[in-house]
């Protein structure tokens, strides 16, 4: 089968949406699909355009077995809103611009998130006269709503929420990370594309519990210290003021240290807050699993809103992977999977107390760490791996470009 993706990530871009779309491409291009990418120069999370891509408007490459197609993006590391919608509808129409020379494909897979993105999927599919997948990995634009930035009256968010119904309307399928996003879409959308869940996948090999992190520690001088580590992107969904109220607290305790490693819109906010926290820009893939393997326990905190009940951070995954006991504020199915599999502690959404409870009961209770850790691996191995996630997607994949005999 030749699919096509459109996605805004992908290797060497950092972040959950390019380890998800890359690990996929790659699988399938291993079981003799034609995978061909439709990508912009990398450029996440740093928001600048990757040494070695500069100057060029479009670049074509052979990664493994899968030929990526990159086009130019106007990058830009600001978070404001109108500034990343300039980059996301630069490559918009690079992506139609290119795209529309490409050999046609059997299907497209289009990442929904953004926006943009996912419109330059839907035309590319209706130039090709192929059915499209839809990768939805977050609620866009209700995410405007979830942080204040656009009340439902809005022109903007009304013209945009007309155009994402669309794009669920005319998808063959649609596969969410979250179960919680498959019912607010079939809800909204009457009748619903066919829809699917698929958690986040995980490869099993690469974040072990037997790792060893002193390397790491020593090169990033944390030998002294117990980490609680919060790894991952700083998204406006994220409540970075528990974490932080929560190290004030905790400041007694002269070894512990709250290492933040990552960058995003809120990076600004975390510099020198206090002495008991390090801020430790984005790593490169190759770097994560010896991270995960140095902290103690791992951490994050949600907004409290109603939106976020669904979500499903992908640093919750990979600490359960890794064998890293969590502690987070959060409500909903990031909850309940914490509980669920034992691999941790979730309080509620904003109990700053008990988040700070909950960290020091897992730093002194070395059986209930430990306990909680193998809990999580054994969680992350009967439902994350990498490659039992990528053969249920090919089967999606199959079944929407009507190709469900070559299994």
């Amino acid at each position: 089968m030749r699919i096509l993706f459109v996605t805004s990530w992908f290797e060497p871009d950092s972040g959950a949406a390019s380890a998800r779309f890359s690990q996929l491409a790659h699988y399938l291009a291993s079981r003799g699909h034609q995978v061909t990418v439709l990508a912009p120069m990398p450029h996440h999370p740093q928001g600048r355009i990757a040494d070695g891509y500069r100057g060029a408007w479009t670049r074509v490459e052979t990664r493994g077995q899968v030929r990526v197609v990159r086009v130019w993006l106007w990058a830009s590391p600001s978070p404001r809103i109108r500034r990343r919608l300039l980059t996301q509808i630069s490559f918009t129409i690079g992506a139609l611009l290119r795209g529309w020379s490409l050999p046609g494909p059997d299907l497209l897979l289009v990442e929904s998130q953004p926006m943009p993105t996912a419109l330059a999927g839907k035309l590319l599919a209706r130039w090709f006269r192929a059915p499209y997948v839809l990768s939805v990995s977050d609620l866009w634009p209700d995410h405007l709503l979830g942080i204040g930035a656009m009340q439902e009256s809005h022109a903007v968010y009304r013209l945009a929420r007309s155009v994402v119904n669309s794009l669920y309307r005319h998808a063959r399928a649609i596969v969410t990370i979250s179960p919680e996003w498959a019912r607010r879409i079939a809800e909204r959308i009457r009748p619903a594309p066919e829809m699917h869940t698929l958690l986040f996948m995980v490869d099993l090999r690469r974040l072990r519990p037997d790792l060893c992190g002193r390397d790491f520690r020593i090169r990033h001088a944390l030998q002294d210290h117990r980490i609680v580590a919060c790894i991952g992107t700083f998204a406006t969904q994220y409540d970075f003021d528990i974490l932080l109220q929560a190290a004030r607290r905790l400041e007694p305790r002269g070894d512990l240290l709250l290492l933040l490693i990552g960058d995003g819109s809120q990076r600004d906010i975390l510099r020198g807050p206090a002495a008991n926290v390090r801020l430790i820009s984005w790593l490169t893939s190759e770097d994560i699993p010896s991270a995960w393997a140095a902290a103690d326990i791992s951490c994050f905190a949600l907004r409290d809103h109603e939106l976020y009940q669904g979500t499903l951070p992908a640093r919750l995954y990979e600490s359960l992977a890794s064998g890293t006991p969590v502690v987070a504020a959060c409500a909903g199915e990031s909850a309940r999977i914490i509980r669920d599999s034992g691999g941790g502690i979730a309080v509620s959404p904003g109990d700053v107390a008990g988040f700070t409870d909950a960290i020091v009961q897992l730093l002194d209770d070395e059986e209930l760490r430990q306990r909680c850790g193998r809990n999580g691996r054994a969680w992350a191995r009967d439902n994350v791996d990498v490659e039992v996630q990528c053969l249920r997607y090919e089967q999606i994949l199959l079944r929407a470009a009507g190709k469900e005999e070559e299994t």
